[in-house]
């Protein structure tokens, strides 16, 4: 009888035992899924208030002044074109592209060794600011939406830290948007 006890005695402890062990690693589970969904809602509300900074970024270059609208277009087309293509911007940018700016863009690439022919083209897109260069069927994307797409992949990292700088005592990242988004203008 009492090595029966025993035998029950035991039994009981490591089904107790096996029990806790049981319950230990579940609770573990469940707070490693729980942490990994938080990190995931965290992750989320990061690339929404990135998005909202690169759009903040967008929404400023449309809205650029006439002078600062031309001198970016002038360092888009001096970097992007060769000089025989076709210029197409929207309606809403005739003023920016005038004959006369476009002359100027053209001598600018004949001092670069370019060919400095770049015309203003008949057509109009909705380009939602910016420009293509049309070249015989190739097209060249510089609108501002095509600009801001390339240059993110390459400066999102960097947006990351400024909006949320490890150890920060700042506001948070909402205070940070506009900044940030003068930061990304500034890039391009």
């Amino acid at each position: 009888r009492a090595a029966s006890d025993k035998r029950i005695a035991d039994a009981r402890a490591k089904a107790m035992s096996d029990a806790q062990a049981q319950g230990d690693e579940m609770r573990d589970r469940m707070l490693r899924m729980a942490e990994l969904d938080m990190r995931k809602e965290l992750l989320g509300s990061k690339r929404e208030v990135i998005s909202e900074a690169f759009q903040k970024a967008l929404e400023r270059m449309r809205t650029m002044d006439v002078a600062t609208a031309r001198e970016f277009a002038r360092k888009q087309l001096i970097a992007s074109a060769s000089g025989t293509e076709t210029v197409v911007f929207s309606k809403a940018d005739e003023r920016i592209f005038t004959p006369e700016f476009i002359e100027s863009v053209n001598e600018e690439l004949k001092k670069l060794g370019r060919k400095g022919q770049l015309k203003v083209g008949s057509e109009r897109r909705e380009t939602g600011g910016g420009f293509i260069l049309s070249d015989g069927g190739a097209d060249i994307m510089c609108t501002y939406e095509a600009l801001m797409s390339e240059a993110r992949a390459g400066i999102e990292g960097d947006v990351l830290k400024l909006l949320f700088p490890e150890n920060s005592l700042s506001h948070g990242p909402v205070i940070h948007c506009k900044l940030v988004s003068r930061k990304i203008f500034d890039a391009l």
